[in-house]
């Protein structure tokens, strides 16, 4: 069972994960730690555009489900990040949502 975490505890690597907004606990944003921007003001980056929020902004954070049996990806397929294809990098390029 997936539980929610405190933020001091959240992932400072470079991984995507869950998080709920400080000021709208209804919310929850798909985010990431910039590790490569040491002393940014607005570490947390979020997937869907190229905002950033603070490291205050989220109060909990969880991983990604797993995924169902079944759709794990072959040997020498593509893997899937959480907004689509994903090529293994971790590099800060948001999926364009135009294709």
């Amino acid at each position: 069972m997936r539980t929610w975490r405190a933020m001091d505890r959240a992932p400072q690597d470079g991984r995507w994960i869950i998080a709920i907004h400080r000021d709208d606990p209804d919310r929850r944003a798909v985010i990431r730690w910039d590790p490569e921007a040491a002393g940014d003001p607005r570490p947390w980056h979020v997937a869907s555009c190229q905002h950033s929020y603070p490291a205050d902004a989220f109060t909990d954070w969880m991983d990604f489900p797993d995924c169902p049996p079944g759709t794990e990806a072959r040997p020498g397929e593509r893997e899937r990040g959480p907004m689509g294809d994903h090529d293994g990098d971790r590099s800060d390029r948001v999926p364009d949502p135009a294709g």
